[in-house]
């Protein structure tokens, strides 16, 4: 467990500052993914020298007044590790974890936000569908929309 703690704070040191400083990178309609990809082959290296697999990675938009659902089988007997950011648009992103049980969404746990960046860490006792919700909590002051990125891996 601590590994995967060490390794997440690793991975956001790239990361976000990558994504928030990114905005030099972006296009003059601000619709490129530069700002929130750039950097990301630093972070997978780190990543699988550690022998985490990546399971998932994602880049999307947020936008301020709704929420993203990502919906995905978690497999038992797995250390789940989960980082979600924004680009330079995004101070903020939250995360909740939800676990379907009868065809109802059970929550299990919200994510620890540090310096705009959300880890959350999970051990997976069930093999079953859960539901990762990120939320675009604070965004800078002209935008209500931006970039955000998420990678998922286990041990």
């Amino acid at each position: 467990m601590k590994k995967l703690i060490i390794l997440s704070f690793c991975i956001f040191s790239f990361s976000f500052g990558y994504a928030q400083s990114g905005k030099e990178l972006d296009n003059e309609n601000g619709t490129s993914m530069m700002p929130i990809v750039d950097g990301m082959n630093d972070v997978i290296k780190v990543l699988e020298e550690k022998k985490l697999e990546i399971v998932h990675i994602e880049f999307d938009l947020l936008f301020q007044d709704r929420d993203k659902e990502i919906i995905r089988s978690l497999s038992a007997g797995y250390k789940y590790s989960f980082l979600a950011y924004g680009d330079y648009r995004i101070k903020q992103v939250g995360l909740n974890l939800y676990k379907e049980e009868n065809g109802v969404w059970k929550y299990i746990k919200t994510g620890d936000v540090s310096n705009g960046a959300t880890t959350l860490i999970i051990d997976v006792e069930e093999t079953a569908k859960y539901k990762i919700v990120l939320i675009g909590g604070e965004f800078a002051d002209e935008y209500k929309a931006g970039h955000y990125g998420i990678f998922i891996m286990h041990n």
